[in-house]
């Protein structure tokens, strides 16, 4: 029997976007590591969701700004699995709209702390394993028009210096690691509401709510990232993919 592939969900324990991935990758057959700072009854829940699917699940807390959190993150993951096949990096910065005369430096630092020095601590622990494996997925979740010469206007400006970030670095790491059979991608969504479970499980299973829905979800997300976590997106290193509004009938 071909051994599951493994996936670290970063944050995969809110009505965002984390919960609706590792059920979508669990839903694909992966083995789920589901990661948050520290709330256990929400990746407890998580963790039941995801074995629903005939995946296993591993719970590990640790806040992805803190090195050696991330170095035992990472090491309990191959201790338990032996590998790392997809790293999907969600959480960011706290979202404070002010204008910029008003921004505190202070918490300009935690955004971008959240936003880029994760990105930086996660990849550096996780890079030499699938370096090893030949192979690996590394996905980042930005925000749209993060590469496009007009940025959105609405946004707080410390998180849109921290997104952007992330979009370019992924196409430097990205450039870098191709050579070891690592991809690395951005998904760049439009603002979405969350979900209930009762939602996000609908939504996976792709009954009513999925395909009647009229406004981006969670769920656009995480099939977005089931695809570059799939054999058919096996050759897609260095991109940004927009999810967006798009006019309904």
């Amino acid at each position: 029997m071909e051994e599951k592939k493994v996936a670290i969900i970063t944050g995969s324990t809110d009505g965002g976007a984390g919960r609706s991935i590792a059920l979508a990758l669990a839903r694909e057959g992966f083995n789920v590591v589901v990661n948050n700072r520290e709330d256990k009854k929400a990746s407890s829940r998580v963790a039941q969701l995801v074995r629903q699917y005939g995946a296993e699940a591993l719970v590990i807390h640790a806040d992805i700004t803190h090195p050696e959190q991330i170095e035992k993150l990472v090491k309990e993951t191959v201790e338990k699995f032996g590998r790392i096949d997809v790293l999907v990096i969600n959480p960011g910065g706290e979202w404070k709209p002010c204008d910029l005369v008003e921004t505190d430096v202070e918490s300009v630092r935690k955004t971008l702390e959240a936003e880029t020095i994760s990105v930086f601590i996660c990849c550096k622990y996780v890079v030499p394993i699938m370096r090893r494996q030949r192979s690996g997925r590394i996905i980042f979740i930005s925000m749209e028009n993060t590469d496009l010469p007009h940025v959105p206007s609405w946004a707080p400006y410390d998180y849109i210096l921290g997104k952007s970030t992330r979009t370019y670095l992924a196409r430097a790491i990205a450039e870098r690691e191709k050579e070891y059979g690592i991809t690395v991608n951005v998904v760049c969504p439009t603002s979405f509401p969350h979900v209930s479970e009762e939602e996000a499980i609908a939504l996976n299973q792709h009954h009513e709510a999925w395909t009647n829905r009229k406004n981006c979800l969670p769920q656009d997300i995480a099939e977005t990232i089931a695809y570059l976590a799939s054999e058919a997106g096996r050759f897609v290193t260095g991109s940004m993919l927009q999810i967006q509004q798009v006019k309904q009938k």
